[in-house]
């Protein structure tokens, strides 16, 4: 009998977002979109999109699914996401191409995936929890709603069932209980941080990643998507409290730092 495990088709959504720790900030902070630049920003592949890749990886390690493409949303650069992904192990890479944004709609991105998904008979959808940059956690479910497939979120652990026609997956809630939850396919799943480590890329598949040819489709034979949020500021955060520098010897350091504790009740 034909093992249906191995039938199963995974897609894995991907962001490419700026490296923060390498970034350098101006002294004055944005106070709307036009001040915020991208020029010489250093970028990489999305951390939680990794997990959702390794993830993807270790479903077939473990349970035979037979194929796992990698997808992403951006500009000419946006590309080279994909290329780790397929250094880390998955099959193809799909690039959907459009005009760079620095806050992009979840709804217009999620409009454009389902686009693409809905006619490649996908299986399992897999996303990252969150985006770094932005953290809103949206795409994933917005994808599924177009879809109308089943969403589960803040996923850590993933197992095929029943000769893989549904997953076993499990997530922590409140108070560190572990939920275990059955869905049956096809489905969306968010991958959060979680028991497996993502895989450093081996160099061989380094090399064949930097040689493939990725699929490239501008946005515009998808769909039109439909504008439905905009950013219409950004207010840095007010200082709601200023440090105090103690100077002199160490014994008047003590006696001034005992007077502001007195000073504000903690001793």
């Amino acid at each position: 009998m034909t093992n249906l495990v191995s039938k199963m088709r995974i897609l894995v959504c991907i962001k490419r977002v700026p490296d923060l720790e390498s970034m350098t900030f101006p002294d004055t902070p944005p106070r709307s979109p036009a001040d915020i630049t991208c020029e010489g920003t250093p970028w990489r592949m999305n951390r939680y999109d990794e997990y959702a890749v390794e993830a993807a990886l270790q479903l077939r390690e473990t349970h035979g699914a037979s194929r796992i493409d990698t997808l992403t949303v951006g500009d000419e650069n946006t590309g080279d996401v994909l290329r780790r992904a397929i250094g880390m192990g998955v099959d193809h890479g799909v690039h959907i191409q459009q005009a760079g944004e620095m806050f992009p709609s979840p709804f217009r991105i999620g409009e454009l995936i389902a686009a693409y998904a809905r006619e490649k008979a996908y299986d399992v959808i897999l996303c990252g929890v969150m985006s770094e940059d932005l953290m809103q956690g949206a795409v994933g479910p917005v994808i599924a709603g177009l879809l109308k497939w089943p969403c589960l979120t803040a996923i850590h652990t993933v197992n095929a069932e029943d000769e893989g026609r549904a997953l076993q997956c499990e997530r922590e809630v409140e108070g560190g209980c572990q939920e275990v939850l059955a869905v049956r396919l096809p489905a969306l799943l968010t991958i959060q941080s979680g028991i497996h480590t993502p895989r450093y890329p081996a160099l061989s598949k380094l090399l064949r990643a930097n040689q493939y040819p990725l699929e490239v489709l501008p946005a515009a034979l998808l769909t039109t998507p439909t504008d439905r949020q905009r950013v219409c500021a950004i207010t840095p955060p007010e200082k709601v409290r200023a440090g105090v520098m103690i100077e002199g010897t160490a014994e008047s350091k003590a006696h001034q730092l005992a007077k502001l504790f007195h000073a504000k009740g903690l001793c």
